[in-house]
């Protein structure tokens, strides 16, 4: 995202070298023989940034291989998910209070020192960490990738720094940087502005979409398209809610316990937790490891977002049924439905990504589930086992806007062309689907996007081919009421 020209008024100007052109694998640490400065939190953060910046892997499982390679502990591995997530979600938020301290032109800073510079200036801004302390750790960690940067780092860091005052503001402004903090009970998002002596976006009296857009750290385009749908209110409702990794949320497993029975575990672990909005449903107050949590290795619960756990409900599938879950992998929506079916019947789970679906077993065997077919199939969907089948459902292919919280590298992805090519996609499965729906049967399209190109235009564009099909009713999941963001609808075949 491009920030307006501003006055810089830094002193740091090193001298540069071009970068190398970027390898195919970011540098991976050998299990044998670990580097010791590769095995704390910063350094885990920095390769797994750097690994965002050159391919398109996503920050959890880039950091999750790391940190079992390294043998990293479950504190540090808080610390380098806290990192790397959230200068990956706030990269433009940075980049704006980064600018005024570097003279450097943009195109002369090398890729990997740009992110030490981020991640420095994440602690300073969204850490509790003391700031000479965040700028050390950021100096040593210049000092052992690339010893010539660590007087720039130390030089633009401090300056920075220098530049946050000790005030907040209750509303937005050029000089405030919104912090967002989601740690109430209600999951309602508290916003405060810490403000900084020179100003760092637009003004947003005279250009509120370009402040929303470098204050909340959103692609311009993205922000310019939701303003035809939302007020400007609405939009600084769901830019605050992104700014956010959200919360995790629980699918408890019925057929082994219940809502309360896992409430009381967690809480006799310090796990805060409350019931969701949705039956079967658990939101954690706090960021959490769920492989470590109380009930896991025992199956009685998986991570699903509540938007998600709606669109197995809404299907309603019954004990006995035959179940097509199109694009399924990596499992937890195909589980959820088999705890619904009480493990009778049989369900298809279909999907084109092959590593994908070798997850869906491991999956469905923790949860004591054994009616689940794991199938790959193309990526056209043209060898979709035949039906019919009672019950369909298709989480289809999406931008994710409406989870660009929790999947902090998705909003630097996506392109208002990318979401007309996954229409295309999304509208071709659907009428896959259609066609395998048995006389009688329920259909349910989702997605976890809060564009109508990708929802209510797909839908009502493929009904229209299928008279013999009706739409029994839709739902727009809000992000931030309570969870994600999402869309469904229910569709079903006449007799």
């Amino acid at each position: 995202m491009s920030v307006p020209p501003r006055k810089r008024v830094g002193k740091h100007r090193p001298r540069m070298r071009t970068s190398p052109r970027p390898s195919a694998r970011p540098p991976r640490p050998s299990v044998a023989q670990p580097a010791p400065e590769g095995s704390d939190a910063r350094s885990v953060a920095f390769e797994t940034l750097v690994a965002i910046e050159e391919r398109p892997v996503f920050v959890r499982v880039v950091l999750d291989d790391l940190c079992q390679a390294l043998g990293v502990s479950p504190r540090d591995r808080a610390l380098a998910l806290e990192i790397a997530a959230g200068v990956t979600r706030r990269r433009a938020t940075l980049d704006a209070v980064l600018a005024p301290h570097i003279r450097t032109p943009e195109g002369r800073i090398e890729p990997r020192l740009r992110t030490v510079l981020r991640m420095g200036a994440y602690q300073l801004l969204f850490l509790a960490v003391p700031p000479h302390a965040a700028v050390f750790e950021m100096v040593e960690l210049a000092r052992r990738r690339q010893p010539r940067w660590t007087r720039f780092v130390n030089g633009v860091l401090r300056s920075v720094q220098r530049d946050l005052t000790e005030t907040s503001a209750p509303v937005p402004g050029a000089h405030g940087v919104p912090v967002c903090d989601l740690s109430n009970r209600a999951g309602e998002v508290h916003l405060a502005y810490r403000q900084f002596r020179s100003p760092l976006f637009p003004a947003p009296e005279s250009d509120f979409r370009g402040y929303v857009a470098a204050a909340f750290s959103l692609p311009t385009w993205l922000v310019d398209r939701w303003s035809t749908r939302y007020s400007p209110e609405q939009l600084l409702q769901l830019a605050a809610w992104f700014a956010t990794p959200g919360r995790m949320s629980l699918r408890i497993n019925s057929l082994r316990t219940s809502t309360a029975e896992v409430l009381q575990r967690l809480n006799e672990h310090g796990v805060a937790a409350l019931a969701g909005a949705h039956e079967g449903a658990i939101q954690l107050l706090e960021s959490a490891r769920v492989e470590s949590l109380p009930g896991f290795t025992d199956g009685q619960f998986s991570v699903q977002d509540e938007s998600a756990i709606a669109a197995t409900a809404l299907l309603d599938p019954q004990p006995g049924q035959r179940v097509l879950d199109l694009c399924a992998a990596p499992g937890g929506k195909s589980a959820a439905l088999a705890e619904r079916m009480q493990n009778r019947g049989q369900i298809i789970a279909a999907d084109s990504d092959a590593a994908r679906v070798a997850l869906i077993a491991p999956g469905a065997a923790r949860l004591g589930l054994t009616i689940i077919e794991p199938v790959v199939v193309r990526l056209d969907g043209s060898d979709i086992p035949a039906g019919p089948f009672d019950r369909i459902l298709l989480d289809a292919p999406c931008s994710n806007t409406g989870v660009l919280g929790k999947r902090p590298e998705a909003r630097w992805r996506i392109s208002e062309s990318g979401i007309a090519e996954l229409a295309s996609i999304q509208a071709s499965l659907l009428r896959s689907a259609m066609d395998r729906l048995a006389p009688g049967g329920r259909l349910v399209y989702s997605t976890c996007s809060v564009e109508p190109t990708e929802n209510e235009d797909v839908v009502r564009r493929i009904l229209a081919e299928w008279p013999e099909i009706q739409l029994l009713s839709e739902r727009t999941h809000h992000p931030g009421q309570p969870g994600d963001g999402g869309y469904q609808a229910l569709m079903a075949q006449g007799r």
